[in-house]
């Protein structure tokens, strides 16, 4: 062994970890000298390494020593690199990993409605998955005498491919390693829990490439020093070896989290055995025998369906196998900020609080071939590293055939970089002086390892080019609290009851809402995660519906909002504080950065595009302190709702109609003054709406002035609108509901909630129970001001009439200023023997924009036929230029038929 060799191996046990007495040094000053001494070891070690393996490990356990000196020197909580902050990772990691953090467990009670909700959840592709309670016994994996091996059936589902090439279910004895691969002598292989070189988990026959870049990221935490998660998620486990353990009677427990909780998923060692080369199951290329991966992938997709498997995303599938929390990264958003991303999660993986998965999106064939990357394909990210200026990412293609990217890293910003050993002499003086270390060279990184295939470096400039999500699943363990809410949404309820259509313009009126109070100010995490539901086809076989043997429904995408609201209903997905993207996962995470006691916060769920059934949900809440969830609280005390509809007759339009007074008016009474909210919602069609309160003493309205209207809900809003009043004094009024353009039909209801007791009713259309008899058009000529028409009543009547513009300039709400003022009256005789009955608008000239009204009147026929006899008089004043001749239409609504005659119209003079 040569001088350089027996050095190297002096030096590498001292540089592999940290000194265990760098944390309890008595001063700042001995804790940097210690971890400097050991950065310097490692240096001299990578001098003297020649093996590019070993070059690689040391530069690397170089820098980790460099930073937990700059660690020591620069922070205030030096001593304590065991005892991390349950810091969740959207802040600064700066503690050493010394020891695995607790998982936080829900301490709320759960309410036996919401247990019943969670036992009917576990019910799921014909199999029956309970709450997780207990860890299972070490008898239960045991075979007793006479005892055959555990079966579990039926058989899982596999695709046509998958079936063509089966050649049966074989227990691991017979399947691992693959027959296919290993057809010689097969007397020194077999199945094994553990592994010689290190794992290089594929896919081949099956398309669980989520499942399998899942199963990849969790065996790089490991790989890097951080706990085995194994431990918790298949049994038999061997605590002393940390691997999982052979089950003597080829029964396995699985722990997997979905549809609302841990549970136990029981699967037996029975794999789908290929007859060609091609593997139906995950298999190690390194470890062919090597058996839980394909264990786990079995217990996954037993929840999921089966082999033959749609697919899915990393993120979902790392929840449902380890708990951890997913969140989804949109690498094209504008909101994304490269720098503050890449800080957070390089340092959270150093630590092994985060697991990286990483998803494409769509790519044509020819992009496919240029990049060497495939289209819709879930990878893992093995490791994180900066070098040179370079942020680099190590990505592993699960496919047993994936290529590996061919584009080029970017080059670094540096020009100057010195040899690789003069800048690690460089950085221990720096560090002494105060400034801090270089990185080690890019040619390091790339010795790094002997790449297995489909795996390769990638800077995260060219990530955020060629992919379309970074999925980040984070340790629970971040945070100390932990609370659940289990709840049922139906939405076939909204379909069938005429309530608000769903979608972006609809209301939030029925949405499940919650309220949200930590108990100290703080980051709150909240995760809304689906659950699963079988979808039963229309032309199911009674079969298949008896054994469960029918796809998993996922269509849609769900989203969370969330608005600082005093954890009140809210009505509107406005003025929100937060809102997630809609996602079609499970799952979809918001985090909150800043939540106080005294402001609770409102949760509200969201959706696009779910299935027309009811569905289940968790939330949960990940907090630094105790936090209390329940339903969100009532705005009001008092509601009332009242349905209508936008007719031919009734479709009135905006206030600057001729119709608008046609609209559907309600009557609201108040007797205290109170705080009033109206909600006025479309059940059908897609209409931009709106909802005024006016002065009206709870009478139909025909005219509206300015001064009249107490509230209104502003600007017209697209299916649904809130108008609210503070302090409404005691009284009667009315409420008009509208759409923007007339003779815009369709069904609403109108809900209104208040702090003090109320009544509300619907009113009578315009011309409810009476004879609407339309005259003949008026035609005013130019310097025409004055019209009248004989009218005539056969016996006593009672009617009103109604006046409106035909002109088109008129009815597109053009401005007053050219328009004619307008007034309608009953009159008799002329000149000094004039007499007026009755007027519109008491006797005063109106805008004709919206139509002028004249109120009832009674008539008598002795009354009509004396003298002259009376007249409906309709004169026009400040004509404009613009309105020289002018076109109304006239309608009577008369209380009993053939009872009034109306003449033709005259010109008339005063």
């Amino acid at each position: 062994m040569s001088n350089a060799r027996h050095g190297l191996d002096e030096l590498i046990p001292a540089a592999k970890q940290p000194s265990p007495e760098s944390p309890r040094s008595s001063s700042r000053d001995v804790a940097l000298q210690r971890a400097i001494a050991e950065a310097e070891a490692a240096m001299r070690a990578l001098k003297l390494a020649k093996d590019p393996n070993e070059q690689a490990r040391q530069s690397t356990r170089f820098k980790q020593l460099l930073q937990e000196a700059e660690r020591i020197k620069h922070e205030k909580n030096w001593k304590s690199p065991s005892s991390r902050n349950n810091t969740p990772a959207d802040c600064e990691h700066s503690k050493a990993i010394v020891q695995e953090l607790r998982q936080p467990e829900s301490t709320r009670i759960v309410p036996r409605a919401e247990q019943i909700l969670l036992l009917k959840a576990g019910y799921l592709n014909g199999f029956k998955f309970p709450p997780w309670s207990t860890l299972p016994a070490p008898d239960e994996f045991e075979r007793k005498d006479g005892e055959g091996l555990f079966t579990d059936t039926p058989e899982l589902p596999l695709s046509e491919f998958q079936e063509d090439v089966l050649d049966d279910w074989k227990r691991p004895s017979e399947a691992m390693p693959p027959p296919t691969w290993f057809s010689g002598d097969r007397t020194n292989l077999g199945p094994s829990m553990s592994f010689a070189r290190k794992i290089d988990l594929v896919q081949d026959a099956a398309t669980d490439c989520s499942v399998v870049a899942s199963l990849c990221a969790g065996v790089a935490r490991a790989e890097h020093g951080h706990g085995k998660i194994l431990g918790t998620v298949i049994y038999p486990y061997d605590q002393e070896k940390a691997r999982p353990a052979m089950a003597a009677n080829g029964k396995y427990v699985v722990r997997l989290n979905f549809n609302g909780c841990s549970r136990k998923v029981v699967i037996d060692d029975r794999l789908p055995v290929s007859s060609t080369g091609r593997i139906i199951h995950v298999i190690d290329r390194r470890n062919p025998g090597l058996l839980w991966p394909a264990l786990i992938e079995k217990a996954y997709l037993k929840v999921r369906g089966g082999y033959d498997f749609p697919g899915s995303n990393s993120a979902t599938d790392l929840w449902i196998l380890t708990g951890w929390i997913p969140e989804q990264v949109f690498l094209q958003s504008d909101e994304l900020e490269p720098n503050q991303f890449w800080s957070r999660v390089h340092t959270s993986f150093n630590h092994g609080d985060v697991l990286i998965t990483m998803g494409t999106g769509k790519m044509t064939a020819k992009t496919e071939r240029e990049l060497g990357l495939a289209g819709e394909h879930d990878y893992a990210v093995l490791d994180l590293r900066e070098v040179d200026g370079q942020r680099l990412l190590l990505i592993k293609n699960p496919w047993c055939e994936g290529t590996s990217w061919r584009g080029k890293l970017n080059e670094s910003q540096r020009s100057d970089v010195a040899p690789t050993e003069e800048r690690a002499e460089q950085s221990l003086i720096e560090l002494d002086d105060g400034i801090g270390p270089l990185q080690s060279s890019r040619d390091l990184l790339n010795a790094d390892e002997q790449l297995s295939s489909g795996t390769f470096w990638m800077d995260l400039d060219n990530v955020m080019q060629h992919y379309e999500s970074i999925y980040l699943n984070w340790n629970p363990a971040l945070f100390t609290h932990r609370a659940d809410v289990h709840f049922a949404w139906d939405l076939t309820s909204l379909r069938s009851s005429g309530k608000t259509p769903r979608g972006q313009s609809a209301s939030l009126s029925s949405h499940p809402q919650y309220s949200i109070t930590p108990s100290k100010s703080g980051i709150v995490w909240i995760l809304l995660w689906r659950h699963f539901k079988n979808s039963i086809p229309d032309d199911a076989t009674d079969e298949q519906i008896e054994e469960g043997r029918y796809s998993i429904d996922l269509q849609g995408h769900i989203s969370l909002m969330a608005f600082s609201s005093g954890g009140r209903r809210m009505l509107l997905p406005e003025k929100h504080i937060e809102k997630g993207w809609y996602v079609d996962s499970p799952q979809t995470l918001l985090k909150l950065k800043d939540c106080k006691p005294e402001m609770p916060i409102t949760i509200v769920p969201l959706e696009q595009d779910l299935a027309s059934v009811e569905h289940t949900f968790t939330l949960s809440v990940f907090s630094h302190s105790p936090a209390e969830i329940a339903p969100a609280s009532v705005r009001y005390p008092y509601a009332l709702t009242l349905a209508s509809a936008w007719t031919i007759d009734t479709a009135g339009g905006n206030a600057h109609s001729p119709a608008y007074s046609t609209n559907p008016q309600f009557a609201i009474a108040v007797s205290r003054k109170t705080i009033i909210s109206l909600l006025l919602e479309v059940t059908q069609g897609d209409l931009n709406v709106h909802v005024k309160l006016v002065h009206s003493r709870g009478q139909r309205v025909y005219g509206i002035r300015s001064k009249d209207i107490v509230f209104d809900s502003n600007e017209y809003r697209r299916g649904c609108c809130v108008s609210e009043g503070q302090g409404l004094e005691p009284g009667q009024y009315t409420i008009i509901c509208s759409t923007f353009e007339q003779s815009q039909l369709g069904t609403f209801t109108l809900t209104a909630e208040s702090s003090q007791p109320m009544q509300m009713l619907l009113l009578p259309r315009e011309g409810a129970g009476r004879i609407r008899l339309e005259l003949s058009t008026v035609a005013f000529r130019q310097e025409q001001d004055m019209v009248a028409a004989r009218i005539v009543a056969k016996r006593l009547a009672r009617f009103y009439a109604v006046v409106k513009p035909l002109d088109t300039a008129a009815r597109r709400g053009t401005s007053s200023a050219n328009r004619s003022l307008i007034r309608m009256s009953i009159e008799s005789g002329r000149g000094p023997h004039r007499h007026i009955y009755i007027a519109s608008n008491g006797g005063e000239y109106a805008d004709c924009g919206s139509g002028v009204r004249m109120e009832d009147v009674d008539l008598r026929p002795e009354l009509t036929q004396q003298g002259d006899g009376l007249w409906l008089v309709l004169d026009r004043r400040y004509v404009s230029a613009e309105a020289q001749e002018e076109r109304f239409t006239i309608e009577l609504y008369v209380d009993q038929p053939d009872a009034v005659t109306c003449g033709v119209w005259r010109a008339w003079e005063e």
